[in-house]
């Protein structure tokens, strides 16, 4: 057995009880995941460093080129100055915003622009609650808000304004992603004129920068989860080439009458994008393809959309990985919620504690189809965990903290449709969140320890 961070013993029975059900696939928003889930999924950032807060553009920039697992807190608003863009090879960082946390750019030149660069070689980074703004749309090859080329990166609640060359760009070895409960928007008009050749460029997600540029395992894998893409922008939402992306519960209300939500080309290595359970509201174009400039062929599949199109090339098969999903029917009043879904809207507190005002504790009604049940909610020793599976199979525990932090994980050979208990008397009162996982189910269980 694993012993967790408070050397306490992680311990697994067989019982046999009765449970009740908290699936991964539900009616009701998880506003506040505990971890990343898709293809960001593994990301730790900072892990459980003290967390030090930061309120200059200064102390910024040396907390996130210094060495060492860092938790950083952005207090207030810091401006990038003319030509300060912070890049860097930036590894093992959390990022995240107090309430109200700004980072703005308005310089509008192609030296002078952009707020953020995880430079190649970044890697494990965590950016969470945080409103990025720039100057306005200007093609003339400037900076992104955010460029990211890091592998295993989380970008969580933030808002991304008003980009000059782009809101968020995931170019060049940029892989192995999730980008969740991000909104990206342009409240500036548009500067024409500029040596690019278009006078609109409020294009916001660029992935992968040609058809020839691949990540080192040939597909950008993207996860991008309850997104909204909101007033003003144009294109790219995503524009994307030798991808595996998966667009899950996005929200598509661009006020606009000439826009292009998707744009694809194969490129040398083809792509494909699972679509799932996304709302295009007000888009002119939901797809286009681009392989007449790309090459190569690039595969659709639309499944549970609202206002979607017909499949495109061969189906794409849907993702291995363990997602929280909820139904087209609900995105528009989940993502485009304005006090807690997309964009900036986590509560986080000095001490690095994460939560959603919309949320109080998180647990949902029973569901009595469920692969994976526990009781009870409120836990004072023990969580029994059961699941329904028919042959001995090795499932992972991990129990995180409301803010994220991991507190402890275990990974235990189940016998057939054997219940476990997970000790937990060691931990302080409050709500947590279990993760149990295998390869055939998961779901991520939340609880109170009294």
């Amino acid at each position: 057995m694993k012993n967790s961070p408070f050397n306490f013993p992680v311990i697994l029975c067989l019982v046999g009880l009765l449970f009740v059900a908290i699936p991964m696939q539900s009616q009701q928003p998880v506003y506040c995941f505990p971890a990343p889930e898709g293809y960001g999924r593994n990301v730790t950032g900072g892990g459980n460093a003290v967390p030090v807060t930061v309120t200059t553009y200064a102390d910024l920039k040396a907390q996130l080129i210094s060495s060492g697992a860092k938790v950083i807190l952005v207090s207030g608003t810091i401006t990038i100055p003319s030509g300060g863009e912070i890049s860097g090879v930036i590894t093992n960082k959390t990022l995240l915003g107090l309430p109200g946390a700004h980072l703005v750019n308005l310089n509008q030149t192609a030296s002078t622009s952009g707020i953020l660069y995880l430079n190649s070689g970044s890697n494990n980074v965590i950016i969470r609650n945080i409103l990025f703004e720039g100057p306005g749309a200007y093609d003339v090859d400037g900076n992104d808000n955010l460029s990211c080329e890091a592998t295993n990166f989380w970008i969580d609640h933030c808002e991304f304004q008003d980009g000059m060359d782009g809101n968020l760009d995931i170019t060049k070895n940029g892989n192995v992603g999730t980008v969740s409960w991000c909104k990206f928007t342009y409240l500036k008009p548009p500067k024409a004129g500029g040596s690019g050749g278009s006078n609109d460029h409020r294009f916001s997600d660029l992935i992968g920068s040609s058809a020839t540029s691949v990540p080192a395992s040939g597909h950008y894998q993207i996860t991008f989860q309850c997104c909204y893409w909101a007033a003003g922008c144009v294109e790219r939402m995503p524009r994307t080439r030798n991808a595996a992306l998966h667009l899950v519960d996005c929200y598509y209300n661009t006020a606009g009458t000439g826009n292009l939500a998707i744009g694809v080309g194969g490129g040398i290595n083809n792509s494909t994008l699972y679509v799932e359970n996304c709302n295009f509201a007000n888009v002119r174009s939901v797809y286009k393809s681009y392989d007449s400039t790309d090459g190569g062929t690039e595969s659709l599949t639309f499944t549970g959309c609202l206002n979607g199109i017909a499949n495109v090339g061969s189906p794409v098969p849907a993702p291995t990985y363990p997602y929280t999903v909820f139904p087209a029917a609900n995105v528009a009043e989940y993502v485009g919620n304005t006090s807690c879904g997309a964009g900036a809207t986590l509560q986080i507190t000095s001490d690095g504690t994460i939560s959603s005002s919309c949320v109080s504790t998180g647990i949902t009604a029973p569901v009595a189809t469920a692969a994976i049940t526990a009781f009870p909610t409120e836990v004072e020793n023990t969580l029994n965990i059961t699941l329904q599976n028919q042959a001995d199979i090795t499932t992972e525990f991990t129990v995180f903290t409301v803010g994220g932090q991991k507190v402890f994980t275990t990974s235990e050979a189940i016998p057939s449709n054997q219940p476990v208990e997970l000790n937990v008397s060691a931990l302080q009162p409050g709500i947590y969140f279990c993760s149990v996982r295998s390869n055939s189910q998961s779901s991520t269980l939340k609880f109170i320890k009294k």
